[in-house]
């Protein structure tokens, strides 16, 4: 069973246009506890044309699938004792795939400060009695096995029983009813870049994992014959250091893995190329630390667990979005010989949140992250991590005071 929620702000990503703006991102899986809301505005449902506008834009990012009406009565069923409170729309494809979505349709708000989650395969709503200190069952949704909906419940995202999820498309509903501004723009990215945000279920392709900002971002590059008999047909092979373990995977189609068999880990120069080009990949080496001008360091929101906020030093990374600039020719030869000697290292936990910009003497950037937690670990590029000396991080970041007193305040 799988649950999740997140803040409500549905902008079609089509036109731009803003329809339902809110706040940022929370997830959760399995319990999720909900404060009531002393008062709030009148509801207003969205219309037959906002909905629709939704479903559209969301199965523009399903191309592998085409989608027909649900029959009415089966989608209704998804929600269950809540099929009057919200308007239902369900869309299926022959292949066995499709989802429901439930638009609230009044003032009435059943969901309004009730905690959801599943149990024994089913999922609830429950309300907790304090009295009693249990929970108790509201609410049950006996026909779906999946559920994702927006913070404020005004809009569900339900997979029916015996019914597959296309991922595209749940990642398309997240990104444009959760993510806000940030989202819709991310969503209009991968159109414009022909990308994908899971993998394609035909042909070979091209898995590229990269930061952005401070999470890793999963895309997917579909290939066509010609680029994948240019990849397997180069012989410049590129060395692991470059782009990262895992930062870039050659699958393969049926019929190219049939008669070449070719190696997922082995990425030539042509596959590499294509991730910079479609994936704005980034390749950063140790070698390429030298003639830096200025630095910039800038803290960055992390969705990760706040108790990790370590050494720098113990303050508060709620405060997010400042920066301090350094051209200290002194301060930035240190910093030189310490990402020049940095060694190579693996993949780990760290909040990779200080985000260190580096000019150079030709006016070319390079992206190096932080890890704030204390940890030695950086990432140069997109995705290539690396090692210092112990406390040698630590001493990066005391380089700049100013953001270390603003998050010490």
């Amino acid at each position: 069973m799988v649950l999740s929620a997140c803040s409500a702000g549905f902008v079609p990503v089509d036109n731009g246009n803003e329809s339902r703006p809110d706040g940022g991102k929370t997830e959760s899986i399995g319990t999720e506890f909900v404060e009531k809301e002393t008062s709030k505005p009148e509801y207003q449902p969205l219309s037959a044309e906002e909905r629709r506008t939704i479903v559209d834009t969301l199965e523009a990012f399903d191309p592998d699938h085409l989608y027909v009406d649900m029959d009415p009565e089966q989608a209704a069923s998804c929600g269950g004792e809540l099929r009057d409170a919200y308007d239902f729309i369900g869309r299926e494809t022959d292949a066995g795939a499709g989802y429901v979505l439930g638009f609230r349709n009044s003032d009435e708000d059943p969901l309004n400060g009730l905690s959801i989650y599943s149990l024994d395969d089913v999922i609830e709503a429950d309300r907790w009695n304090e009295e009693k200190n249990i929970f108790e069952r509201v609410y049950t949704f006996e026909n779906i096995h999946e559920m994702h909906y927006t913070e404020s419940k005004d809009i569900l995202f339900l997979i029916p029983d015996e019914m597959e999820e296309s991922e595209e498309l749940r990642k398309a509903f997240e990104y444009s009813l959760c993510d806000g501004d940030e989202g819709v723009r991310y969503l209009k990215s991968v159109k414009e870049r022909g990308v994908r945000m899971s993998p394609p279920e035909n042909g070979g392709y091209l898995a590229v994992r990269r930061f952005a900002n401070a999470e890793v971002l999963e895309e997917y590059v579909p290939l066509t014959e010609d680029q994948e008999k240019e990849i397997i047909a180069s012989e410049e092979i590129v060395d692991p250091e470059i782009y990262g373990i895992d930062g870039i995977t050659y699958m393969a189609s049926p019929e190219i893995y049939e008669l070449e068999n070719p190696d997922p880990d082995e990425i030539t120069v042509p596959a590499l190329r294509l991730a910079k080009e479609k994936c704005e990949f980034q390749t950063v080496r140790a070698e390429d630390m030298k003639e830096i001008t200025s630095a910039e360091l800038e803290i960055i929101q992390w969705h990760g667990e706040p108790e990790k906020y370590a050494d720098v030093s113990a303050g508060d990374l709620e405060e997010t979005g400042i920066s301090e600039t350094l051209n200290d020719p002194v301060l930035l030869k240190r910093m030189e010989e310490i990402l020049a000697e940095a060694s190579l290292g693996e993949s780990g936990k760290c909040p990779y949140n200080g985000i260190l910009m580096l000019t150079k003497a030709d006016g070319t950037q390079v992206t190096v992250r932080l890890a704030s937690d204390g940890c030695d670990s950086m990432v140069y590029g997109s995705y290539s991590f690396y090692q210092a000396d112990g406390g040698e991080v630590a001493e990066i970041w005391d380089m700049f005071p100013e953001l270390k007193k603003e998050i010490m305040q």
